[in-house]
């Protein structure tokens, strides 16, 4: 079973609307990993996403808990060895996302986003959904 590191983007995008991304998700296919701030981070932005999916609270919250429920989430204490390493990766790219390379680092595994600049650094990959799509899906079916 193939295992990803799942960014933020991902998790908005399957919350917006029925998409691809909530479908691979909640299919267990993979096996799926997020720190454990991914989660709060879209609690915190739970009004706009109301907002632009017409859910409502209740929905919002039933599908998040879905989602959830499909991904490990790990504790900063786990990963927070492989911090220095991710921002020196991520100094000249984007460094609010060193945490996710932290995680990729720590599990030895690709990362899942949306975000072309993850692809910036060299140590660890990154996959696009519709890279998922057609390099780990579109073989096995």
């Amino acid at each position: 079973m193939h295992s990803f590191i799942l960014d933020t983007n991902i998790i908005f995008s399957s919350l917006l609307k029925d998409s691809s991304a909530r479908k691979i998700i909640l299919s267990d296919i993979f096996e799926l990993f997020a720190p454990e701030f991914l989660f709060a981070e879209i609690n915190k932005y739970k009004r706009k996403i109301l907002g632009k999916t017409g859910l409502g609270k209740n929905n919002f919250e039933f599908l998040l808990l879905l989602l959830q429920s499909h991904v490990s989430v790990i504790s900063f204490k786990e990963f927070s060895g492989f911090l220095d390493e991710a921002e020196e990766l991520m100094k000249n790219i984007d460094l609010k996302d060193a945490p996710f390379i932290a995680l990729a680092l720590k599990l030895k595994i690709p990362i899942w986003s949306n975000d072309l600049h993850f692809k910036k650094q060299n140590r660890i990959l990154s996959y696009t959904t519709d890279e998922i799509i057609s390099s780990f899906i579109g073989r096995s079916q």
